[in-house]
């Protein structure tokens, strides 16, 4: 899909915390983002609550939705997001990001 479809982009991020890591911090400066960056339309996330076991360790994921690749583009290399980016980076052990157009 492209830029023109009605289909919403969603970018999930789903992390893997260091040792002492704030979670409380990082959640809430994520949240922040939400109403700090024009275009992302819904921010949702929460805590693996998975009965599988099958996380690799990530215990937090974050759903952003943008209505176009143009506004998720323009989210990327945002000031407010880069800069969450370098100060959550020296807490994330590891992150995982996917990007999907949604079907129902």
């Amino acid at each position: 899909m492209n830029m023109t479809q009605a289909a919403p982009l969603r970018h999930v991020v789903l992390f893997r915390f260091k040792p002492g890591a704030d979670a409380e911090a990082i959640v809430a400066r994520f949240r922040a983002l939400r109403d700090l960056v024009p275009g992302v339309g819904d921010l949702e996330w929460g805590g693996d609550v998975s009965p599988e076991g099958l996380g690799q360790g990530h215990t937090h994921a974050f759903t952003l939705t943008f209505s176009s690749e143009a506004d998720r583009d323009a989210y990327l290399v945002h000031p407010h997001h880069k800069a969450f980016v370098e100060w959550v980076s020296p807490f994330i052990e590891r992150a995982l990001v996917v990007d999907y157009w949604a079907k129902g």
